[in-house]
């Protein structure tokens, strides 16, 4: 028994926080679990299709059902997480959160004890996970979040690595691509190390889950979800334009020098190529320090860390639950041999980047409302600069200018002659309008259901305009050149294009947007 104690005492902290936040999202409501769990359901039910991925329609699905008071969308979620929640779908709605929660706390208490042993990490340093990483944990469950699962999975993914099982190490990484696809961005690991062996096996299993998740949801949807779903959220576009709550890097600088005079009115500059090439340039000079930290480190569990921090940074949006994937660099600080007054400082600002309320942040004026990434870039900066002189970074300096100066000369500004035609106040989902004796009534969804409001409009005429190819055209003119989707387009007295749009925001969440004529 004391043996026992003595090697798993440093989790009993973590299993009773874990316990007692599955016992309390029973009556939590159900919120992100909704998501997945009715991807499943449809799926089940033969009825997983592309309007999934358009929020009115999906809730309007859910309401059909008989479930209200939930405002769910499921995108950004790739087609393959619907298979992975088919089997409990036929459970009750309470009763299937209940069993995922309780399979990912012990997924993620499993995987997290055979890092610990694997790398032979005091215990000690476990006693402070539930401390550290406690609103994440909370939230993960409250939530019925997926970042459990995913932990598990990239966890299992590189201890097979370091045990040299190249078939696991694929299955397991795969796994995770197709549930959260950036996990993507650790093939690169293989590419700087010239590991090929390891990418021939993880392109073989990802195409054989692929085809058997095909199999199930139809290979119409997956063309859907990489032409129309993946690149609005590659580009931020999970919800509203401007989301301060994702705290990323993509959102900082979109806040910072994209103006829009309802969205963001008080942008510090509108340079909307200069906001393209900084973040193209944190891309490529992560992605070139990525090499040099493959290339130069021997700490494999750093380099595995290193790659994990990157896709945080590179991800246009993030949550609570994300960084429950920085316990993989809290592992290697509790490994390493830096001092007990560095530990401090990491260890800090670990708790601060966990812990602090979001609105702690949101609630401060542009720029302090993003302390949170402030202090999360921080954490970063020194991480990497326990490895500071392995690294060249006269060439990174290079390889990330000298392209970026290229793009900024040559790329040409996106033309959008749209503006938005409602208040900043509007909700976030729109989806229908009609125009009636000098009103215009707008429909929109919330947690409530089906909405409406009405303000006034003059109006003398209100004509039915064509929408061809997802462009509004008038008199064979074509007045929209952008990729969202559009619904509805009026001709307004004969001088105003008024139609429903996506643009800028996440798939189906439109508002009215409108172009002037004269």
């Amino acid at each position: 028994m004391k043996g026992f104690l003595g090697k798993y005492y440093g989790l009993i902290p973590l299993i009773l926080l874990c316990a007692f936040y599955t016992y309390k999202a029973i009556d939590f409501p159900v919120h992100d679990f909704s998501n997945y769990y009715f991807g499943g359901k449809f799926l089940a039910d033969g009825k997983f299709n592309s309007t999934i991925y358009f929020p009115y329609e999906f809730n309007k699905a859910i309401s059909n059902l008989g479930y209200f008071g939930l405002f769910t969308s499921y995108a950004p979620n790739t087609p393959f997480l619907a298979l992975v929640f088919y089997p409990i779908s036929f459970l009750s709605l309470a009763t299937a959160k209940l069993v995922f929660n309780s399979i990912s706390v012990v997924l993620f208490i499993y995987s997290l004890n055979r890092l610990v042993l694997f790398y032979k990490i005091n215990p000690k340093y476990i006693l402070l996970v539930p401390i550290l990483f406690f609103v994440p944990i909370k939230n993960e469950l409250l939530f019925g979040q997926v970042y459990f699962l995913l932990f598990f999975l990239l966890s299992e993914f590189w201890l097979a690595y370091e045990k040299e099982q190249p078939k696991k190490t694929a299955l397991f990484l795969s796994f995770a691509i197709l549930l959260k696809i950036f996990p993507i961005l650790l093939i690169f690991i293989f590419l700087f190390k010239k590991q090929f062996k390891p990418l021939i096996y993880i392109a073989i299993s990802c195409l054989l889950l692929f085809l058997v998740t095909g199999f199930f949801t139809g290979f119409d949807i997956w063309s859907f979800y990489f032409k129309s779903v993946l690149t609005k959220a590659s580009n931020g576009e999970i919800a509203g334009a401007f989301v301060d709550n994702y705290q990323s890097i993509f959102m900082f600088l979109k806040r910072l020098m994209v103006f829009d005079a309802t969205e963001n009115p008080n942008a510090f500059f509108n340079y909307p190529v200069l906001f393209s090439v900084l973040v193209f340039a944190l891309k490529i000079g992560l992605l070139i320090t990525g090499y040099f930290v493959c290339k130069k480190e021997s700490n494999s569990l750093f380099v595995f860390s290193y790659w994990i921090l990157t896709t945080i940074l590179i991800s246009p949006y993030g949550s609570t639950y994300t960084f429950i994937l920085l316990l993989f660099p809290f592992l290697v600080l509790a490994k390493s041999d830096i001092s007990n007054v560095k530990k401090v400082v990491f260890l800090s600002l670990l708790l601060l980047i966990n812990n602090l309320p979001l609105d702690y942040f949101t609630a401060n004026r542009f720029p302090f409302s993003y302390l949170r990434l402030f202090a999360l870039a921080l954490f970063f900066i020194l991480f990497l600069s326990l490895i500071y002189r392995k690294i060249n970074w006269k060439i990174i300096t290079l390889s990330t200018v000298i392209p970026c100066l290229l793009i900024a000369l040559f790329k040409k500004p996106e033309i959008e002659n749209s503006t938005y035609f409602l208040h900043q106040k509007t909700p976030i989902l729109v989806y229908d309008y009609k125009i009636l004796n000098n009103k215009l009534t707008y429909f929109y969804w919330n947690e409530e259901g089906e909405k409406t409001k009405s303000i006034p409009l003059e109006t003398q005429t209100a004509i039915n305009v064509e929408l061809k190819n997802n462009q509004v055209f008038y008199n064979k003119k074509q007045f929209t050149f952008d990729k969202s989707n559009k619904l509805k387009p009026i001709l307004i007295n004969n001088k105003t294009l008024l139609f429903l749009s996506d643009y800028d925001r996440g798939i189906g969440f439109y508002t009215l947007r409108k172009i002037n004529l004269q």
